[in-house]
């Protein structure tokens, strides 16, 4: 009896360790901590702002319905740009132009946030833990330097052949540079592997909704919503309904919250080697 009590604890504790985990791992994707960083706040409720006041200014100016006005300053902020809804107005063109550079500027400064608020976490992080376990990491820092200088001498290799060897520097580059173009070093990492399936989830997800919306194959919508979460926009399938405008502006906001958090976590990664 005792024995399954302490099998319930453990698991209860390994449950609640996930659970815990999975919504701090939202609240980063999603931008929680930067919402409690009161540097980083007045960015995003400019943000929000501007979202709201292109919203109104188009719905006058265009004779828009409020849902195709948040549509259309939701893809020109988020520079997707699809083409099916286009300013017609001389008025509604400069305003175009003032969200656009406002979108880039939006998109740049969030880039930045997000790498000095996360940077003063880990720092923050590192200091409380040396606080709290300062004589064992000493411990443990000094154990690893007596048995790197207690190591014996390597011994030396012979020089390989020069063709050889310039074969095996090359293999080494090609292979480093596909693992950087295709993020294998991000699956490889616990932290970033979160991220990528997170992604993939969400790509399938839109994939069947935008199928059973506006009745695209299932290869269209999820190439739409590749198309769409990348920022790319071709315009070539835009959504028709207002269900399919109302999934778009979540994916949309979507692809940005993924892009920025790949960014992240490839600068950790990246910056880590």
């Amino acid at each position: 009896m005792e024995h399954l009590r302490n099998s319930l604890k453990m698991l209860l504790k390994s449950l609640r360790f996930l659970i815990v985990n999975f919504f701090r791992f939202l609240g980063r994707l999603f931008f929680l901590d930067l919402w409690r960083d009161p540097t980083a706040r007045p960015v995003l409720f400019y943000a929000f702002a501007i979202i709201l006041l292109g919203t109104f200014l188009f719905h006058w100016l265009e004779k828009w319905d409020y849902l195709d006005s948040l549509y259309f300053v939701i893809i020109t902020l988020t520079t997707i740009g699809f083409g099916d809804y286009s300013p017609t107005t001389p008025i509604s063109k400069v305003l175009t132009i003032f969200f656009g550079i406002n979108g880039i500027v939006l998109l740049l400064v969030l880039f930045d946030l997000i790498r000095r608020v996360r940077q003063r976490q880990f720092q923050t992080q590192v200091k409380q833990l040396a606080q709290s376990d300062g004589p064992m990491m000493r411990k443990m820092a000094d154990a690893t330097t007596q048995g790197v200088t207690n190591a014996p001498e390597p011994t030396p290799v012979q020089p390989a052949m020069p063709k050889v060897r310039e074969m095996i520097g090359g293999f080494r580059i090609v292979r480093n540079t596909l693992t950087k173009l295709f993020l294998i070093d991000l699956v490889m990492d616990p932290q970033s592997r979160g991220v990528l399936i997170y992604a993939g989830i969400v790509i399938l997800i839109g994939g069947f909704a935008f199928q059973s919306v506006e009745h695209w194959s299932l290869f269209n919508s999820v190439y739409f919503m590749v198309i769409t979460m990348t920022t790319i926009g071709y315009g070539d399938f835009t959504p028709s309904l207002d269900l399919g405008k109302l999934l778009t502006i979540f994916f949309g906001l979507n692809g940005i919250v993924v892009l920025l958090s790949l960014y992240d976590r490839i600068r950790a990664v990246r910056g880590q080697k």
